[in-house]
């Protein structure tokens, strides 16, 4: 009689699904035909409940599927590129000397954890590489936001135990752009992780792509990394102008102090961002490039908006 389990998703190539059972065993699983009718696909990430076929437990074989997928448990979050699901901590990398950080990408990527109730954290790697006062002027631009923010060092080692005790239990999405050092980083913290690492191209000063596929490694702790393929997973927001303010922490609940509810902060009268907040003292309110960056973002916002109705 076959066995049912519960697990996590951790790699999904050509139909088969790698599933991490509660003991720790591995399984490669095939979706039964209901998810198809139900046009419903697994993803890495998913929590499922899945049963062993009766030799599966005796002579697992990566070659050949020895169990298949029952149901999928109900979704936290969901990525669509890439696809994974219930990412718990989504670290942010950013490097403080090459590639020169993108923040408006930085940006987006904090917008998309408030919105789907992701937990981020700012590594900034690279700080052996900085120039002085680089370190400083990227943690004092995302201070005010109270996101937990790391310095760390994937050629030093500084920083990476610090960041290893974020890990423990969770489910991690490492995001930025390339050739800032996500899978080298990945390395220095998981010895035998053995990512492939890709340079920076001297002409362009844009990372070479290295990952080829969506792979949830599972840690020692408990829970799983995974490291992001491509340059981002956020091409746009596609969020509505009026919710993007609700999803700044520097922009919570100002307009209560604005002459006009639903106030944008842009250009309306009586603004209580732009006449204190934007002052920015002792690290509070908003700095005035993460302001001009959030104008950009809800500016984008309406204009989709106009070309979504017209």
């Amino acid at each position: 009689m076959d066995k049912v389990k519960n697990g996590l998703i951790i790699k999904g190539v050509g139909g088969f699904y790698t599933v991490l059972a509660e003991d720790g065993a591995e399984y490669v699983c095939k979706a039964r035909g209901l998810f198809r009718k139900q046009q419903v696909t697994p993803v890495v990430g998913d929590r499922v409940e899945f049963a062993v076929t009766e030799n599966g437990e005796s002579a697992p074989d990566p070659r050949a599927a020895n169990g298949y997928l029952m149901s999928i448990l109900p979704r936290r979050n969901e990525l669509i590129r890439p696809a994974v699901a219930n990412i718990d901590r989504l670290f942010i990398v950013i490097a403080a000397s090459r590639p020169l950080p993108d923040l408006l990408l930085v940006d987006k990527l904090l917008i998309f954890c408030e919105k789907y109730g992701i937990e981020p954290l700012i590594a900034v790697n690279k700080c052996d590489e900085a120039e002085p006062g680089a370190v400083e002027s990227l943690l004092s631009e995302y201070a005010p936001t109270g996101y937990e923010t790391v310095v760390v060092s994937a050629e030093t080692g500084e920083g990476l135990d610090e960041l290893k005790k974020k890990l423990d239990g969770k489910v991690i999405c490492l995001a930025g752009q390339s050739a800032v050092g996500k899978s080298s980083l990945l390395n220095a913290m998981l010895p035998g992780a053995e990512l492939a690492v890709g340079g920076l191209s001297r002409k362009t000063e844009r990372g070479r792509h290295t990952t080829r596929h969506t792979e949830l490694i599972p840690l020692p702790g408990g829970g799983a990394v995974l490291d992001t393929p491509g340059f981002s997973f956020l091409d746009s927001l596609e969020l509505p102008p009026e919710e993007i303010r609700l999803l700044y922490p520097e922009l919570r609940g100002a307009e209560e102090n604005c002459r006009f509810s639903g106030c944008l902060h842009i250009s309306e009268p009586g603004c209580y961002v732009k006449k204190e907040l934007l002052k920015n003292q002792n690290n509070q309110g908003i700095t005035k490039q993460r302001y001009e960056r959030y104008v950009r973002l809800v500016k984008e916002a309406e204009e989709q908006r106009r070309h979504r109705y017209d």
